[in-house]
């Protein structure tokens, strides 16, 4: 059974249903109740990733690992860490992480932290030859609404709405790991850069949006202690996250390489267009 961590989270339900309607047999966990409620599961568990014991819980049902980390959360890299150490006591026959691109960035909280955890897994991988494969997906598509857009013809964003972001599908990140799985050993020890598209601003977004939709939408920049305050974020870690992640994209952006997400599809990715078609037509 693979174990799936953030299971009711965007990119947990995107893996969990491409996992079910491949075959496998899924163990969903998440804080959130709603895990229970994701289709085909064969069993979802609910609990915290900092309790330990509910860690060893988890495990102790599983085979395999999809570590999916906890949205900005302080203690992230020690979960991490844990959950490898984890999988190794209980004879995890493979540990899947969805990392993020460019873990080496110091600027960004929850890529140092992810930095952290890689680091970890390839050092435990060479102590106990725990298969493993790191996957390090660009910012993801979801992060743009098509449908809120389009109700409020408006895109609010808390970087420069001029600087420059990669994205990619979520759908192409879950079928990477279904051919992993799909696989087997043969990614072991693999580390995979996941960029499905070229760097776009906020505005080239909107644009795209437009020329799909035929609407006038435009961007809006929010500052980031605005959007904090809109969504009532008071936790200290993801504020300081959300205010570093704002000024890394709106100083560089972040952008990459889509030639291995493209060989491991044996396809092109997703495009930010076909994104919008596929999302307002659900």
């Amino acid at each position: 059974m693979i174990l799936v961590t953030s299971a009711a989270g965007n990119t947990g339900r995107i893996i969990v249903q491409r996992l079910v309607d491949a075959g496998f047999d899924v163990l969903a966990t998440d804080i959130d109740p709603k895990v229970k409620d994701l289709n085909g599961i064969k069993d979802a568990m609910v609990g915290d990733l900092t309790d330990l014991s509910f860690i060893n819980a988890l495990m102790e049902k599983a085979t395999k690992v999809v570590y999916i980390p906890p949205l900005f959360l302080a203690q992230e890299a020690l979960i991490g860490k844990r959950m490898i150490d984890s999988a190794q006591e209980h004879g995890i026959e493979y540990f899947l992480f969805v990392s993020v691109i460019h873990p080496i960035l110091s600027t960004l909280l929850q890529h140092t932290a992810k930095r952290e955890v890689e680091e970890y897994l390839v050092y435990k991988g060479m102590e106990t030859q725990l298969p493993y494969t790191i996957l390090q997906p660009m910012h993801y598509m979801h992060n743009f609404n098509p449908k809120v857009v389009a109700e409020s013809d408006k895109y609010s964003i808390f970087y420069n709405i001029d600087t420059k972001v990669g994205y990619v599908a979520t759908e192409d990140v879950a079928d990477v790991v279904i051919k992993i799985f799909s696989e087997g050993k043969k990614h072991d020890k693999a580390t995979y850069e996941l960029v499905g598209t070229p760097a776009y601003s906020p505005n080239d977004l909107i644009d795209m949006f437009n020329d799909v939709t035929g609407k006038k939408a435009v961007t809006e920049y929010v500052d980031a202690e605005t959007f904090l305050k809109q969504i009532q974020a008071n936790d200290l870690f993801f504020q300081a996250a959300v205010k570093q992640l704002a000024y890394t994209y709106s100083t560089w952006g972040l952008d990459g390489n889509s030639n291995v997400l493209t060989w491991l599809l044996g396809h092109e990715p997703t495009t930010f267009k076909d994104y919008v078609k596929k999302s307002l037509a659900k």
